[in-house]
């Protein structure tokens, strides 16, 4: 069994109480954390780590991404979602390999570790090379193949008795440390049979399901002209909402949708960064909030929403709820942390996650908040939801081992993976790339 304790740290705990500790210590055993406070008195350390005063608290989990999108940083700006999609996105995937999404996956990893990033969950294709990139990396993960479930996107896609193959094999995989589930694209891009049929064998399985919906206006108008239901009336009517579901962003949604969506325990993750950069909407996130459901917070891909930044995220997500609503009460205090910290590590399946709690995983970080922009450190909570940067991530745990230390990366080379993803991306963009008018609300 490997020990250590963390000494002199602020502890923002995210626990029940909302604690912040002064001057506290925090011990770990294995991949647990064992005391908060005060280590027990029988607690014998391997590794002894003072703090000097910086702040310890639960590491990020970014509930809804496709990691390996870092190939589309930057290729498809300043369009409309449709043209953004039909235009560049699904042009540029046509030439995916299994190799660029491993690639583009682990310069991902390099990034969400830096900024502090524990797990993610992941929403793409070729997720067995996903799996091997995030069990190198040492991080957790919540991984959902991408399918259509039309026969012309047999490229990239996969069956339903493949996907189930899929969840099978890495469920649990990693020493735990691997979560996966079904992941039908969408209402709008799926074949109505194709869900109804994904939803059986999900809940026959007791397999979990991670979905896009409600995405704009245009989407709900349209399923309300095709179905006459909104789209999450009609995943609930189609069977998705029972078994344990994720649905990314919800923007658009009737107070019947969350009515169903909080009866029906299902999970919201919204990407504020990409919502308001493609103009998408405001999801009601303090109604959700409200009404129980557990909200998480995500990044998105770096083809929409450029960097995989959670603090960013969190600020953005503040700052557009208050405008929108005309009230700067409205997510007060620790609430941008604990969507991007325990909400999210619940909404990806590790429910003894996201909290400085004893029996909880062994998943922190350390921000340095010595630097002087957050000086003078009136209100720790507040200068970390306003003030933090990656950078100021100096530290980060996974189960009980150490993935960053003092800002260098122990389990990742980060040179290699920026020659070898280069590389790749270069013969990527050297294929020829096919037309696809594949979008339409």
């Amino acid at each position: 069994m490997s020990a250590t304790l963390l000494t002199h740290a602020t502890v923002v705990t995210l626990d029940r109480d909302d604690r912040v500790l002064n001057d506290a210590a925090v011990a770990i055993a294995d991949d647990t954390i064992v005391a908060v406070g005060q280590p027990p008195a029988d607690f014998v350390a391997d590794e002894v780590i003072d703090l000097g005063g910086r702040v310890v608290m639960p590491g990020l989990y970014n509930a809804h991404t496709h990691a390996a999108m870092t190939f589309a940083r930057g290729y498809a700006e300043d369009l409309p979602l449709e043209r953004w999609f039909n235009e560049r996105i699904w042009r540029l995937e046509s030439a995916l390999t299994p190799e660029m999404v491993y690639w583009g996956t682990l310069l991902a990893l390099v990034e969400m570790i830096r900024g502090g990033v524990v797990g993610f969950a992941d929403h793409y294709f070729y997720m067995d090379r996903v799996a091997e990139a995030v069990t190198m990396a040492g991080m957790r993960a919540n991984l959902a193949w991408a399918v259509f479930g039309r026969p012309d996107e047999a490229e990239v896609g996969i069956t339903v008795p493949q996907t189930l193959e899929f969840v099978r094999r890495y469920d649990g995989a990693a020493d735990g440390r691997l979560r996966a589930m079904f992941g039908p694209h969408s209402p709008y891009l799926c074949p109505d049979a194709f869900l109804a049929r994904t939803a059986a064998v999900a809940v026959r399985e007791q397999i979990g399901i991670h979905i896009h919906a409600a995405e704009t206006a245009a989407q709900v108008q349209a399923s309300l002209a095709r179905y006459d239901m909104t789209p999450i009336e009609f995943l609930a009517d189609r069977g998705l909402f029972e078994t344990r579901a994720l649905v990314a962003h919800a923007i658009h949604t009737t107070d019947v949708d969350l009515e169903i969506l909080a009866r029906k325990g299902v999970g919201v993750v919204v990407c504020p960064v990409t919502h308001a950069k493609y103009s998408m909407g405001v999801a009601r996130v303090p109604d959700m909030l409200r009404q129980g459901i557990t909200v998480a917070l995500g990044t998105d891909g770096a083809g929409s929403s450029t960097a995989l930044n959670m603090w960013a995220e969190m600020r953005t997500l503040v700052l557009v709820q208050r405008l929108t609503r005309q009230d700067p009460t409205v997510l007060a205090g620790s609430w941008p942390l604990r969507l991007a910290t325990v909400n999210g590590a619940y909404a990806l399946g590790f429910e003894k996650a996201g909290m400085i709690a004893p029996g909880y995983a062994a998943d922190l970080i350390v921000v340095d908040i010595l630097a002087a922009h957050f000086q003078p450190l009136h209100d720790v909570v507040a200068a970390l939801v306003w003030c933090t940067q990656p950078a100021d991530v100096r530290d980060v745990m996974v189960a009980g081992r150490w993935l960053l230390r003092e800002r260098r990366l122990l389990t990742l080379d980060e040179t290699a993976i920026l020659a070898g993803f280069h590389d790749e991306l270069a013969r990527m963009l050297a294929r020829p790339l096919k037309q696809f008018k594949a979008y339409a609300p």
